[in-house]
């Protein structure tokens, strides 16, 4: 891919798969053509492994069989970090590792359950301007016998497990497991200002963090060996707002809370979509019920492609050039409502969206669900009927003269799961509009993701803040401004022998 993967282009590239081995087993991987953060599949190197990339540490291999976990952390409720807003496609905290102290950008993922760090030793990475790990640098790095190849979407990175001190959210982690990239083949990773990636995701989503050293199914993730029980996350409004993310349960926030479906993802039951109090029919309903799954690494709204034809057909109502169209055929209304959009003059007409999960309303104005982009790339590429799988061609002569144009913040994605139909991705739309309670307990009930309308994200308090000694800044009432993505992230997701996404 060009350099022009950081922006809209592409946005709406086909996902095909393949199958990667892991030990003596086949597994299937959703590879998509954009940039992917979040992590696919884990597969383990040879056993004879260059310890430390061929460094020598400071901590004798032999320590690490001996080293114990770190003891759990009972003060993490309240403790806060910052959530710093990238190119509107991915929200990032800062993290220190080692000692002394080094600072890292990662991407909060909650798609994922693995610290990914980058390597001294990474050649490809000393050209890209980021920060990179040495584990010779650190008195309190602990080197392991194991190693991960972990295939994201647009790539693989590779590298050793180690363990060092990990700071976040003003706790700390000793012996965090976590890979040092010390090989990267990711299509852009140079063109994003974050280090690495930090997993947030369900503990049983845990590619790539245990350890055969250690002899260990436990969680090994930040959040696990934190004894995190629960986490919140709120995305500002504005035309480039950053967020907050705290650990704990947050006061004075009503959250309705709806059950995880599975053991993988954090995922909840969506049962149709609603248009001004009325169903939308053939949209998750009656025994064609979906998963969604809330995820804050992905940039849009991802759906079937015959759920988002039959959700535009309905929209297309509101327009008034659809009023002599109601016999018309979906996939026809969805290209006048897509052609329509496009000059942004109609999206104030547009009614606002109603999901059902569960038993949970979650209600999205077009300020959310509809998002801008840039004119050339969407003539470039054409993507909205190519994702679609229409027969058309977009008419831009209406709009040759915009710098952006409007469109939907949703993409197509094909996927299914084993027991739960057809899987929806809900990402940074959603979380413009609701703080989102992840819930890790696996008592009472079991995990659980928690939603509460918010109109601006509630800031750290100063003796709980994280990130660099900095708190988030209460933002004024600037409205609530599109999403304009300079690129798009999609999500990870974990497949079975048969492609079918696990949950």
């Amino acid at each position: 891919l060009s350099s022009s993967i950081h922006t809209i282009r592409g946005l709406f590239s086909a996902a095909s798969e393949r199958s990667v081995r892991v030990g003596k087993k086949m597994v299937g991987v959703c590879r998509i053509a954009v940039w992917v953060m979040g992590f696919l599949v884990a597969e383990g190197l040879s056993d004879k492994q260059v310890n430390c990339l061929g460094k020598d540490c400071n901590v004798e291999i032999s320590m690490v069989n001996a080293a114990a976990s770190s003891p759990a952390n009972s003060a993490t409720n309240g403790k806060c970090a910052k959530l710093v807003n990238t190119q509107n496609a991915v929200y990032t905290i800062g993290i220190e590792i080692g000692t002394p102290a080094k600072q890292f950008r990662v991407v909060a993922d909650t798609g994922s359950n693995v610290l990914v760090i980058p390597s001294a030793s990474c050649k490809s990475c000393e050209n890209f301007h980021k920060s990179l790990y040495d584990p010779k640098a650190s008195s309190t790095c602990m080197l392991t016998n194991s190693a991960s190849k972990i295939t994201y979407g647009s790539g693989t990175v590779q590298g050793p497990i180690v363990h060092d001190t990990v700071k976040a959210f003003g706790i700390s982690s000793e012996n965090q497991s976590m890979l040092i990239m010390h090989k990267e083949e990711i299509n852009a990773f140079g063109n994003f200002s974050f280090d690495g990636i930090m997993g947030m995701g369900m503990p049983k989503n845990s590619m790539g963090t245990t350890d055969s050293d250690l002899k260990t199914t436990e969680d090994e993730s930040f959040f696990g060996r934190t004894n995190v029980d629960s986490f919140s996350m709120c995305f500002n409004k504005g035309e480039k707002p950053d967020g907050v993310v705290k650990l704990g349960n947050e006061a004075g926030v009503d959250f309705i809370y709806e059950p995880v479906i599975g053991k993988v993802h954090w995922s909840v039951a969506l049962k149709g979509a609603s248009i001004n109090g009325k169903k939308v029919n053939g949209i998750c309903d009656g025994s064609a019920n979906c998963a969604s799954i809330v995820d804050s690494g992905t940039t849009l709204i991802m759906a079937p492609s015959k759920n988002l034809i039959t959700l535009f057909s309905s929209l297309c109502d509101s327009m008034p050039k659809c009023s002599g169209m109601r016999g018309a055929s979906p996939s026809l209304r969805t290209e006048l409502f897509l052609t329509e959009l496009l000059t942004c003059e109609s999206v104030e007409q547009l009614p606002n969206l109603t999901f059902h999960f569960g038993d949970t309303e979650i209600e999205l104005t077009h300020n959310t669900y509809i998002m801008k982009a840039k004119t050339r790339e969407m003539k470039f590429n054409n993507f909205m009927s190519d994702s679609l799988d229409l027969n058309m061609t977009l008419d831009f002569t209406s709009v040759e003269t915009k710098a952006e144009v409007c469109v939907p913040s949703f993409m197509s994605m094909k996927m299914q799961s084993i027991h739960h139909g057809s899987i929806w991705i809900f990402g940074i739309p959603l979380m413009r509009e609701y703080t989102v309670m992840y819930d890790r307990n696996t008592q009472d009930g079991g995990p659980k993701v928690g939603f509460a309308k918010t109109k601006e994200c509630s800031p750290c308090a100063a003796d709980q803040s994280s990130d660099a000694g900095k708190t988030i800044e209460v933002l004024a009432d600037v409205g609530h401004a599109k999403l304009t993505p300079e690129f798009i992230r999609q999500p990870n997701l974990i497949l079975d022998e048969q492609g079918e996404v696990q949950l």
